[in-house]
């Protein structure tokens, strides 16, 4: 399930929380839907259980996931809602950024090509 990069120079639980947001937004890990267990992950990626654990404790705490003691942890009912509303907050620091680009003498149409490379990616099924 999980696709893990050791090359990449972003940590592994990063690439666990990173993926499993798209899951939830994307739909392929709806309301509910269990997470697979810390074990489970950890010898299907050969990491360390901590590691694993470090990213659900992430999700948690944002309130992606629920954990449901001695069945698991879910998705929860509220997850694309948050991180819809995260990637909305991120669009003020594009804003910014956009600024520091023109400040820079960026072309706004680089920006623009840049903007439509990442959702083609996307569309492709890259990484976000």
């Amino acid at each position: 399930m999980y696709a893990i990069d050791n090359l990449s120079g972003i940590p592994v639980y990063e690439q666990i929380v990173r993926q499993t947001e798209r899951f939830i937004l994307t739909g392929i890990m709806p309301t509910d839907a269990p997470m697979p267990s810390v074990r489970a992950v950890a010898s299907e990626i050969a990491a360390n259980p901590n590691t694993i654990q470090k990213a659900y404790t992430n999700m948690l705490s944002r309130g992606l996931i629920y954990a449901v003691p001695g069945k698991g942890s879910f998705i929860s009912g509220e997850a694309r809602k948050i991180l819809r509303g995260e990637l909305e907050r991120e669009l003020i620091t594009i804003e910014s950024m956009c600024a520091q680009f023109a400040s820079a003498g960026i072309d706004k149409q680089q920006v623009i090509t840049a903007v439509e490379r990442g959702y083609s990616r996307q569309a492709a099924g890259g990484e976000n």
